[in-house]
């Protein structure tokens, strides 16, 4: 009997080894998933797009543009062209730890993110995170509560099944001889990290200055022999409308107020596929306000600000799809709209595959 079955997990493995050479795929294969954590303006969704080298997440030079997990696949080969590794990797929304609603939400996004994951990027800007450093050294929890969630989080590490790296984001932007002492003080407060990676990530993966080939070395390396979850031309699981909806909301945070982001979202209506060669697909959206007053700004005279906004997301949806396409934007007043559970899961926040 124990023969029996011998012979048949072999033949099961053999089989699976067949589909794996099939696929191009060797037995030193690693696939892993990862997710990128740290404060607002960290550099997540940049360093996310400098790694799959394509703008897919959206930034803004303002907090809390990342609303939702998004996640980029990074198909990684050697030299001769071999498909060596995939990266399922999560950008996740800003760590806050505020009391409202849409806030809480976001939250819940970041600690859904930790559940399936083999390794978690704490991403930080080497300029400020000596402030973190000193408050778990001294055990302090500041107002903000991120240097508490993360000494909580480095304490609970259960064993080798969990890989945390430091990514140390801008250090362009710092002196060379303050950096090595930085590290060092950091590998000796925090001992949990297994790795500490500095990049430069604007500088993008091709610039020998931005160390994110070193990066994608430790992150391969930390994923498990494992087959991939996502064919190799896969770069993403995000779909047309999400993507779109968060283009237009980074052009928001990049071209209004500085009031308005945080009190508006975006609903893609309707996303009209061609019905014949040579034609674009039509997109309706509408932008939520939560109060009458901000209508106005985000309209601009004769509605200047609305077309620049909508230019900006078309051009940007471009860029990263290949695909040009006629965009509506229309202002919605929904009075509150963050503080109201049931229009935030009109939006999804809280749904998955939303």
């Amino acid at each position: 009997m124990t023969e029996k079955i011998d012979g048949q997990i072999q033949g099961e493995e053999s089989q699976l080894d067949n589909i794996m050479a099939q696929m191009g795929v060797g037995e030193n294969f690693r696939s892993g998933r990862i997710a990128l954590v740290g404060r607002p303006n960290a550099g997540k969704s940049t360093l996310l797009n400098a790694l799959l080298e394509s703008d897919i997440a959206a930034t803004s030079p303002r907090p809390q543009t990342t609303r939702e997990n998004l996640l980029g696949i990074i198909q990684l080969q050697n030299e001769d062209g071999d498909w060596q590794g995939q990266l399922e990797v999560l950008d996740t929304p800003g760590l806050n730890f505020k009391r409202g609603l849409l806030d809480r939400r976001m939250h819940q996004e970041v600690e859904e993110a930790l559940q399936d994951v083999d390794t978690l990027v704490w991403v930080a800007d080497c300029r400020s995170i000596l402030n973190d450093i000193h408050e778990m050294e001294m055990d302090k929890v500041s107002e903000d509560r991120v240097s508490a969630w993360l000494s909580q989080k480095l304490s609970q590490i259960d064993g080798p099944s969990k890989t945390w790296v430091l990514a140390l984001t801008k250090v362009d932007l710092l002196a060379k001889n303050k950096l090595l002492p930085m590290i060092e003080k950091i590998s000796h407060a925090c001992p949990q990290f297994a790795h500490i990676v500095p990049v430069a990530a604007l500088k993008g993966r091709k610039h020998v200055g931005s160390n994110l080939d070193a990066l994608l070395g430790v992150l391969h390396d930390a994923a498990p022999l494992n087959q991939p979850s996502y064919d190799r031309e896969e770069w993403t699981d995000t779909n047309e409308r999400k993507l779109l909806r968060n283009l237009v909301l980074e052009a928001i945070f990049r071209q209004s107020r500085k009031e308005v982001p945080y009190n508006c979202d975006v609903s893609i209506e309707d996303f009209i596929a061609p019905v014949a060669p040579k034609t674009k697909s039509e997109v309706r959206a509408n932008i939520w306000v939560s109060r009458k007053s901000l209508k106005p700004i985000l309209v601009g005279q004769g509605g200047q600000r609305i077309k620049e906004i909508g230019t900006s997301a078309r051009h940007r949806f471009k860029e990263v799809t290949g695909e040009d396409i006629v965009l509506k934007l229309f202002v919605k007043v929904v009075e509150k709209w963050e503080r109201r559970p049931q229009k935030l899961d009109e939006l999804g926040y809280g749904r998955k595959n939303a």
